[in-house]
């Protein structure tokens, strides 16, 4: 049987990524599966919304929890963000000084391991079941 190949660091840090948001979005869901955009307010079922980042995908942030909301696409795609709107949410959720830290942290350069990596996803992954069981209702 041939050995396959292991996953670089790329595709590890991509794969964090997509659990990440999908785990934002189910977080953010109902006990029927629907979450508001965090910029304009239309509900939608969380499989069909984006995990928007308020600072770029291509920052330090890629993987920072506090960064990513649930946003619908229009938001997310066609308006780039509204990134106005997405700012008054940071700072009403999590206040100045986090906004602040995250603003200026966001050009630093993040070195992710494959061992950070691999746990980040088996976290994730972890609680990603934990909430589809609360949406399953079981």
């Amino acid at each position: 049987m041939a050995k396959r190949k292991p996953k670089t660091v790329a595709k590890l840090k991509q794969e964090a990524a997509t659990l990440l948001q999908k785990l934002v979005r189910m977080k953010y869901a109902d006990e029927n599966g629907f979450c508001e955009c965090v910029t304009c307010g239309k509900m939608g079922h969380y499989k069909e919304m984006d995990g928007g980042h308020w600072i770029s995908r291509n920052s330090a942030h890629l993987l920072t929890e506090e960064n990513i909301h649930p946003q619908c696409k229009g938001c997310n795609r066609f308006m780039s963000g509204c990134h106005e709107q997405y700012t008054l949410f940071m700072i009403d959720t999590y206040g100045m000084e986090l906004v602040r830290e995250l603003s200026e942290t966001k050009r630093q350069v993040m070195k992710y391991n494959r061992i950070d990596l691999e746990d980040l996803i088996t976290d994730f992954k972890q609680r990603i079941k934990e909430q589809e069981q609360r949406l399953s209702g079981v």
